[in-house]
């Protein structure tokens, strides 16, 4: 009995987290991210439809596979047979015809795509719970789950058609796979093990990790064998383990074999990379010798260049090119719960006291993933550490044996009651949650900038603020892909004129870009609309209202 209700609060918190992820799934609520529309979403469908690898290798294909299948099976969607249209240059192109020329109803696609995610954040959260409970026991497993199913940044992540919520969901897998396969090392674990690493593989290129992790884990193991035959049967089992994975994410392209450099985008200037690495021996190789697996191979090559090179980022008032080894640290503390970080250190500390096998697995992933974020210079968002997340609500959920405890009980209740809080005011704000140690998302943006806050995703609200307050125009700066006019906002771009300084005009102005206005940041906003836009209101400096 006791267990059946064990079971029942589990699909009461994983139906509760799909409510609200549906909900903010929704086109009318929030509008398609830059990512979504020029990434994701166009190029999942070329991919299941044109099997086109070489167009866009930026991403595994995993994720975009899921965002474009109910596209695929429900949608009768258009798009050009011309290879030309689906191969230009600027990628948000093809993406905003795809949407709002090719066919008639972007909301739709938007809307599908989005529901593939949320079936991801749903298996993520069962994964996560029978992990947990494998672990340290069904109290464990429930208050893991609830941390998960309420978190903000999970819940923004798993409403929008991107990449990081199924990273994260197929990361989980391969470990906590892993870890029932050192608990017990059969042949048959041994290929589930491989499976679910080459899953995480097709997910998210950072899951490269995963190999030198696994091997680290299974290092602690071999010392406990007592004969060599183990310890070679440890060995042996690991390279069978690395070998499926790999037919895996062979399979995942189709068991495709074809030149790495053939017919790939931009091939020139991927050339001239070698070039000054090699020089010209390898141009014959790579442009004409097939191989398998040659868009996986330079996507992992494309995503360790731009990671050594950089992306323009913004960190505590300050954008570089070079990143800052506090950013994910820092972000981690001001965009998490504040409960979820007391819940998650005292889990910590309970685990540094009592390491085994558990405890490793948990914190050396998280240790390795972690690190290497931050050493990175490619720094777009706390998105890119969301596959610790589920691991640090694991580790959290030991916390649960202290409930017992009076004091321990009292200082919990107050903290879920808190989280329970956060979770339901930031509705539908998920994406640009910050917490109480910054005086919460009006100040955000002062500290960190892209899809921490601002991703392009507020178009809905901006359009209703519009209408409620019968503004029939605006002068706007948006940061994004999706088309305002689909929401019915009748805009003009700023001028350069306007940047310096403003005329009697209403401005909206997504906060990504505040820096690019001079004048904004000495305006208080009539409105933060979904602290990713601010509306300024300046049309009282000519005494009228127009």
């Amino acid at each position: 009995m006791r267990k059946n209700f064990n079971y029942m609060i589990a699909l009461a918190l994983l139906a509760l987290f799909a409510a609200i992820t549906v909900s903010i799934a929704s086109p009318k609520v929030k509008s398609a991210t830059c990512d979504e529309l020029a990434h994701h979403i166009p190029v999942g469908f070329v991919l299941l439809t044109k099997c086109d690898f070489q167009m866009d290798p930026s991403q595994p294909p995993l994720p975009r596979y899921l965002v474009a299948l109910p596209l695929k099976l429900f949608m009768d969607l258009k798009m050009p047979d011309d290879k030309s249209e689906w191969r230009r240059e600027d990628r948000s192109l093809f993406g905003k015809d795809f949407f709002y020329k090719y066919n008639d109803d972007p909301d739709a696609i938007l809307f599908a795509s989005r529901l593939a995610i949320v079936a991801v954040g749903i298996l993520c959260g069962i994964i996560l719970f029978i992990w947990a409970r494998a672990l340290y026991g069904t109290r464990a497993a429930l208050f893991s789950l609830f941390l998960y199913a309420l978190c903000p940044n999970i819940l923004a992540n798993t409403s929008l058609a991107t990449t990081d919520m199924t990273a994260a969901c197929f990361m989980l897998l391969a470990i906590a796979v892993f870890w029932s396969y050192v608990s017990k090392p059969t042949v048959g674990r041994m290929f589930l093990a491989g499976i679910a690493l080459g899953l995480a593989e097709l997910s998210k290129y950072t899951n490269l990790l995963l190999y030198p992790l696994f091997l680290l884990l299974l290092l602690f193991e071999i010392p406990w064998a007592k004969k060599w035959d183990e310890k070679k049967g440890i060995i042996l089992k690991f390279l069978g383990i690395v070998l499926v994975s790999i037919l895996v994410i062979w399979a995942g392209y189709g068991f495709e074999v074809a030149p790495i450099l053939k017919d790939a985008m931009r091939a020139g200037e991927k050339l001239s990379m070698v070039h000054k690495i090699a020089g010209t021996r390898l141009d014959h190789f790579l442009l004409n010798t097939p191989v398998p697996l040659g868009a996986h191979i330079i996507g992992v090559l494309g995503v360790i260049r731009h990671g050594q090179e950089g992306h323009s980022t913004f960190f505590c008032g300050t954008w570089s090119g070079h990143g800052n080894s506090l950013y994910f640290a820092l972000a981690f503390l001001i965009k998490t719960p504040i409960p979820a970080i007391l819940f998650i250190f005292t889990g910590l500390v309970m685990s540094l006291r009592s390491i085994g096998r558990n405890e490793r697995f948990l914190l050396i992933s998280i240790a390795l993933f972690f690190v290497t974020a931050s050493l990175s210079k490619l720094q777009l968002g706390l998105r890119h550490i969301l596959p610790i997340y589920p691991l640090c609500f694991v580790l959290a959920g030991r916390v649960a044996g202290l409930f017992d405890k009076k004091i321990v009980k009292t200082i919990a209740v107050l903290c879920i009651a808190w989280y329970l809080v956060i979770a339901f005011r930031t509705w539908p704000d998920y994406l640009s949650y910050f917490n109480e140690f910054i005086g919460g998302p009006a100040n955000g943006y002062k500290y960190l900038r892209d899809s921490n806050i601002d991703w392009g995703e507020d178009l809905p609200a901006l359009s209703a603020y519009l209408k409620k307050n019968g503004i029939d125009k605006v002068k706007l700066l948006y940061f994004g892909t999706a088309d305002p006019a689909h929401y019915g906002i009748i805009y003009a771009p700023l001028s350069s004129a306007e940047m310096e300084k403003p005329s009697a005009d209403i401005y909206a102005i997504s906060v990504h870009k505040i820096d690019t206005v001079k004048w904004a940041k000495e305006q208080e906003p009539a409105a933060r609309i979904g602290y990713s836009i601010y509306v300024y209101d300046l049309r009282e400096r000519t005494g009228e209202k127009k």
